[in-house]
């Protein structure tokens, strides 16, 4: 991975997920087979997959390191990287496009967090873990952590054109938000966007705003169509 990059994330806001096997794969996952899963399983809803597959040498790469493949790309406000061990944990980090771009409609001033983006990036998080389980990654089932970090003084912020904004700031205080969950192999079958709007309702909570979950399901079916 190109050097600095890990850092130029973490210096700003980001998302982390780290998914792990309930129980230690044995034997361990080959390498290509490591690389393999990820591209099997990535999500493509809306323009941009999830976790990002770079193939174009100009603006990332893929390597092999040891004990866990890994690939990553720095372009515009794509900024990430991901590794999946030979022992099936995955690991991703992904800078908040928020913090790299300065566009949207009655954006707020400071660190901003978008509603949207934050319930299209979790469900596919979701989608994506389901995708490794019912690839026969996961059999015996696996944790998952999501991270907001450099989250301190991030305020909510409603970027869809066609709605209205908060009438009061929805902020939250805490440096990172972590939100943790574990699933027996059968809560993940045909669970994701049950499980990813869990996720969100904890999420938006610490920014004080609690959403009747139809809402947040409404959004999730349109991404699903592809009706963003």
């Amino acid at each position: 991975m190109q050097e600095g990059l890990a850092e130029k994330i973490k210096a700003i806001g980001h998302w982390r997920v780290n998914i792990r096997p309930l129980q230690p794969i044995d034997p361990p996952l080959p390498m290509n087979e490591c690389h393999e899963r990820v591209a099997k399983a990535s999500v493509s809803l809306r323009g941009w997959d999830y976790p990002h597959i770079q193939r174009n040498t100009e603006h990332g790469g893929a390597a092999n390191v040891g004990t866990y493949a890994e690939n990553w790309c720095d372009w515009s406000h794509h900024v990430e990287f991901w590794r999946m061990y030979r022992s099936g944990q995955f690991l991703h980090y992904r800078a908040l496009w928020e913090d790299l771009s300065d566009e949207g409609k009655n954006r707020p001033a400071g660190p901003a967090l978008s509603v949207l983006g934050a319930v299209y990036t979790v469900t596919e998080v979701a989608e994506f873990l389901s995708r490794l389980y019912n690839g026969g990654l996961y059999k015996d089932g696996a944790s998952i952590n999501v991270t907001l970090g450099k989250s301190a003084d991030r305020q909510l912020w409603i970027s869809e054109f066609d709605r209205m904004p908060f009438y009061d700031e929805k902020r939250t205080n805490a440096e990172e938000l972590v939100i943790e969950r574990s699933f027996h192999a059968a809560e993940l079958e045909g669970q994701a966007a049950a499980v990813s709007l869990s996720i969100l309702l904890e999420l938006f909570d610490h920014f004080g705003w609690n959403p009747d979950p139809s809402l947040l399901q409404r959004d999730q079916e349109r991404l699903y169509k592809r009706q963003w």
